[in-house]
């Protein structure tokens, strides 16, 4: 998103909202950056028995987590009729999820798509109110191999995959930077290679997709900036711009390392992912310690804690399993047992929040912190079913 209101509850702030909840506390509706969405409405589940994927390498911890989650997706964010969780549980489980009858794609495209005029033109894009960032739904096509032809009902009629993008290249503007570029970052490397990369907005507007791509790592690495300064044991750890970014600064390492498997290499783009991951894996603790600090410190506050670590944790451990995957990274043996750690950490809130906390009372009292929750719970699946060696 590239502009907020002031007064916009996001979980880019560490804000807390106090009020009991039968087993826990409610989440703040600030722990996320979900976008305004329609009334939850319970609509029932379909592929509740989705298991994971045969030969997943998991921990012990990151198989329990899973379970747990698995129950979360199936069992809750298939059921609600919000988009933005409905396109997160399509990663973990697949572009041929449903809510109800109908695959889940087709569900939100055909409800919330919208055509938008440009330079003499009408392009198909979902809005931002909806999606939350720009391009996050066809990002997430892309991420769950949706082929370019696969076709979708809409108001505009018939729209293909391919459609969506020429509409990400045509409506794209420079107004969206910083962070805010890193779904687009996904989509643009994917879909062109690094010399073959120019493309003209709908205004007649050249641009070039390395330099996109320049943009959103250069915006990693001021976010990044005060992490790596803890890390050289020049400044101690502690609240810093990468807080403000989305989903806590995890989102922006990922579309740069998606830019480098995707083939993009310029200006030492893998040297630099590779440094970014790095400060990312060096939070594994101290971000932790200092929600616990912040957020947990509140009295009755461990839902929220553990709102903002299952966030945190479930992107975290994403990156790290998307770089092992596609032979981006290996983490050192120090970094692998943080890794560990955040594994047994994110295994407990995950059980916490199918076992402990009154998930169906926070549901009707803050439906979108209800909403976040279950977001969050999808990516955190998805970062466990991500195949590693």
């Amino acid at each position: 998103m590239t502009r907020r209101r002031e007064d916009e509850w996001t979980r880019r702030r560490f804000l807390v909202t106090a009020g009991g909840v039968a087993a826990g506390t409610l989440v703040g509706a600030a722990l996320g950056d979900a976008a305004s969405s329609p009334t939850i409405r319970s609509t029932p589940a379909a592929g509740g028995n989705h298991k994971p994927r045969a030969g997943v390498a998991m921990s012990p911890a990151l198989t329990a987590a899973a379970a747990d989650l698995r129950r979360l997706v199936t069992g809750r964010a298939l059921t609600v009729d919000d988009p933005w969780v409905l396109m997160h549980a399509v990663l973990p489980l697949g572009a041929d999820a449903r809510h109800g009858d109908e695959p889940i794609l087709d569900y939100v495209t055909r409800t919330w798509l919208e055509p938008v005029a440009r330079g003499g033109a009408q392009y198909a894009a979902f809005p931002l109110k909806v999606e939350a960032h720009p391009n996050h739904f066809l990002e997430i096509m892309y991420a769950t191999a949706v082929p370019p032809e696969r076709a979708f009902a809409s108001r505009m009629g018939r729209v293909t995959r391919a459609d969506l993008t020429r509409g990400a290249k045509a409506l794209f503007t420079p107004a969206i930077q910083g962070d805010e570029l890193s779904w687009t970052v996904s989509v643009l490397t994917a879909e062109s290679k690094p010399d073959a990369d120019r493309f003209e907005n709908a205004d007649g507007r050249a641009f070039t997709v390395s330099a996109v791509v320049e943009a959103a790592a250069q915006a990693g690495e001021a976010g990044y900036a005060d992490t790596v300064a803890a890390m050289r044991g020049t400044k101690p750890y502690g609240r810093s711009a990468v807080q403000e970014y989305a989903c806590n600064g995890t989102h922006v390492v990922y579309a740069v390392l998606d830019a480098v498997r995707n083939g993009y290499r310029g200006s030492r783009l893998p040297e630099r992912a590779t440094a970014l991951l790095q400060a990312l894996l060096y939070r594994l603790g101290p971000e932790v310690a200092l929600i616990d600090k912040v957020i947990g410190a509140e009295p009755g506050a461990q839902l929220n804690a553990d709102a903002a670590k299952l966030q945190f944790l479930g992107h975290a451990i994403e990156n790290a399993r998307f770089a092992q995957h596609h032979h981006l990274y290996a983490p050192t043996p120090a970094e692998q047992a943080a890794i560990a750690t955040a594994e047994e950490q994110l295994a407990g809130i995950a059980h916490r929040l199918t076992t402990t906390y009154d998930l169906d009372t926070l549901a009707r009292q803050v439906p979108r912190a209800y909403s976040l929750i279950l977001g969050d719970a999808c990516h955190a699946l998805h970062a466990a079913e991500i195949e590693v060696a």
